[in-house]
């Protein structure tokens, strides 16, 4: 990303920027710049004379810095307490650091660099002692201090940043790329589409555009410097563009196309109350991906069975502090309320890799994604567990929540949670508090080594959900957010295919039931592969329903396995690609 807003004027014509279609739909509407949290500070040689005027305008960044927390830290206390905005008064603090401004005006003097560079060289040393000492106090704080760090960067560099929280006005985000904490807590009623920089069809801000029914392209690399906020713009998730100031003409002729998108909407809303039944008669469970309350309604919308996965971690992202254990039964409990008659499987907290908040305690680690993360948390962090859990099971009272551990690798890992959950049920026999006579317990596969120890895990759980997206990146080795390798990320893989197959026919040896939630389920070229695979469960993004169902109505189970058994037997991923292409195209044209 560039380190400085580009002096090149707004274009007045119309341009176009391909990138990769990850969410269907066309958004049109004023531009809004996010920029990542990490900046590239160049180091630049300044004149004695210089100082001074660097001095300045490293104050005027402070004091901006201050105005701008001042700000949330007030709309916050409006809104959700006093208590829980006083956490910005210890950003201020940290702003305010005697010892970092002198220690910055030093670097200024006695290495004459500009004032960025100074003061990123300076935040990068307290970092680091502060992560180096023994006080868990202190080394959480350096999350909060990275976060101030951030803002001066962003003023001292003169960019205008958008909060996602805090839109004004309707309108296309483009960012370098999303995180989760970015997304948690965005105004979803004002973002009209979403564009970065960087990410696959599989990274997270993908993943959330199709989840909330917003186009969006990624991939369009190094655009954010080339335009001004404001500018308007036509996003076509369908294709993969970004039109920057559309012509009338343009607007027009994808007018014409969002009817066309529209009739086929039509068609599919008609499916809603039908049931997912292939041609000879294989029942299949299609349910819900979810993340918060506000999903709630799109369950019933698009015709979903229950919720196949509620990802908890966005209620800790969404806030500073992890919430109460009664916060969380309330949550479930709607939820679970709201699904009846069908299920809800509450996956436990799955935070680490790109999943952080300061609260939670996760330091940098060299590699996040193959570090604490997922069950490895939430074991390392039994207080924390156990809340969940007791939340989870005090929830299970509504008759039909089921739980679900992420990330487990191996045995061990699941005879661990299994034991608290134990106890944490006794807890509650204890002390009277309602809860299931019995609550479903499973675990997601998504990792070779679960995959290929699946019938010894079978014996010890109710159901298996694989969890494709990683299972798919640690199977290839293949970062699935890293844009310079996504091309090899493969879900057609006969890897991939022959491991999905060892899972299943492992699930249904010992008489349990399999699903698949992850992005392959929402996929229609995939289904086919899934059902003759014989997965008993697909849950996908609540927009993705009617698709999958129509899929589904229109295959033949038997065609399907016959598919898969040469599937398994191809050279290549992409063999298997076109192959499963073909079928889709053969039978459900209309909604590729």
């Amino acid at each position: 990303m560039p380190d400085e807003q580009s002096d090149a004027p707004t274009p007045t014509v119309e341009e176009r920027y391909k990138g990769i279609p990850v969410s269907p739909g066309i958004a049109i509407g004023p531009l809004v710049l996010l920029y990542a949290d990490e900046h590239i500070i160049r180091k630049r040689r300044i004149r004695p004379e210089d100082v001074a005027g660097e001095i300045a305008r490293f104050e005027a960044a402070l004091l901006k810095t201050r105005q701008q927390i001042q700000v949330i830290r007030n709309e916050l206390a409006s809104s959700i307490g006093e208590e829980d905005a006083s956490i910005f008064d210890a950003h201020i603090l940290l702003l305010e650091d005697t010892s970092l401004i002198e220690s910055v005006k030093e670097q200024l003097v006695s290495r004459l660099v500009n004032v960025d560079f100074a003061y990123e060289q300076v935040v990068r040393s307290y970092t680091r002692k502060m992560r180096e000492l023994d006080d868990d106090y202190f080394r959480e704080r350096a999350g909060d201090f990275l976060d101030v760090s951030r803002r001066v960067l962003r003023n001292l560099q003169g960019k205008v940043d958008a909060e996602l929280r805090n839109l004004d006005v309707a309108s296309v985000v483009l960012a370098h790329d999303l995180s989760p904490s970015d997304t948690a807590g965005m105004d979803r009623k004002l973002v009209l589409g979403l564009a970065t920089e960087a990410g696959s069809r599989t990274s997270h801000s993908a993943i959330m555009a199709r989840s909330l029914n917003l186009p969006a392209v990624v991939g369009l690399r190094e655009l954010i410097g080339k335009f001004e906020p404001g500018v308007e713009v036509l996003l076509d998730g369908y294709e993969g563009l970004l039109i920057v100031n559309p012509t009338d003409q343009t607007k027009h002729e994808y007018g014409q196309r969002e009817k066309i998108h529209e009739a086929v909407e039509v068609k599919l809303d008609a499916l809603r109350e039908t049931l997912p039944v292939t041609l000879d008669q294989r029942r299949i469970i299609v349910s819900a991906n979810v993340e918060i309350m506000e999903d709630l309604p799109l369950i019933k919308e698009h015709g979903a069975e229950g919720v196949g996965l509620l990802r908890t971690e966005y209620l800790f992202l969404n806030q500073n502090e992890s919430p109460t254990e009664d916060q969380q039964v309330e949550m479930y409990r709607e939820m679970a309320r709201a699904c009846q008659p069908h299920h809800i499987i509450i996956r436990t907290l799955d935070v680490g890799g790109d999943k952080k908040r300061p609260h939670l305690g996760i330091e940098q680690e060299v590699n996040p994604f193959l570090g604490f993360r997922g069950i490895r948390y939430s074991l390392g962090r039994p207080d924390i567990f156990r809340t969940q859990l007791r939340a989870i099971c005090r929830a299970s009272a509504e008759g039909n929540v089921r739980v679900m551990f992420p990330m487990v690798c191996d045995l061990s890992e699941l005879k661990a949670a299994r034991r608290l959950i134990d106890e944490v049920r006794e807890e509650l026999r204890q002390q009277n508090i309602p809860q299931a006579e019995k609550i479903e317990v499973g675990v997601m596969i998504e990792v070779p080594s679960a995959a290929l120890t699946a019938d010894i895990l079978a014996r010890h759980v109710d159901f298996f959900s694989i969890g494709s997206n990683d299972l798919i990146q640690y199977t290839l080795a293949i970062d699935r957010g890293n844009e310079n390798v996504s091309a090899m990320y493969q879900p057609a893989h006969p890897a991939v295919l022959r491991l999905m197959q060892t899972v299943v026919e492992a699930a249904h040896r010992n008489n349990i039931w399999v699903g698949v939630c992850g992005e392959m389920a929402a996929d229609v070229i995939l289904v086919p592969a899934l059902i003759g695979l014989g997965v008993d469960e697909l849950s996908a993004g609540a927009a993705s329903i009617p698709r999958i169902k129509r899929a589904i109505q229109s295959l033949n189970y038997e065609e399907a396995r016959q598919l898969v058994a040469r599937c398994v037997l191809n050279e290549s991923a992409e063999a298997n690609q076109a192959e499963l292409e073909q079928m889709a195209r053969r039978l459900y044209p209309e909604i590729l």
